[in-house]
């Protein structure tokens, strides 16, 4: 795999634009990855569960179609369960911070 670029890091970690905001089933609003490992610590099981199921994967696509962080999202798409979904997401923002300096 190729070493990823600060820019590239930075890129997937900015906020997206503001007609690209996820907006949540329980009202809240994610505006990049930061946002969404923080709300999936204290979602609601029942909010976590209307957006990631065995029909769908909300926070997946919204990864890979907005973010662009297609690795993320495979990890993502394989995950019904907020605990294994928070993980995968901590631990990839740990690795794009350490990649922007």
């Amino acid at each position: 795999m190729p070493r990823m670029l600060a820019s590239e890091a930075e890129r997937i970690l900015a906020n997206v634009p503001e007609h690209f905001v996820f907006r949540c089933r329980d009202g809240s609003e994610f505006w990049n990855l930061r946002d969404l490992a923080r709300a999936v610590s204290s979602m609601k099981e029942d909010v976590f569960s209307f957006h990631v199921n065995s029909q769908k994967n909300d926070f997946g696509n919204w990864v890979a179609d907005v973010i662009g962080d297609h690795a993320l999202a495979r990890e993502l798409w394989e995950t019904k369960n907020p605990s294994t979904t928070l993980r995968r997401l901590a631990e990839r923002v740990a690795f794009l911070e350490s990649r922007r300096n």
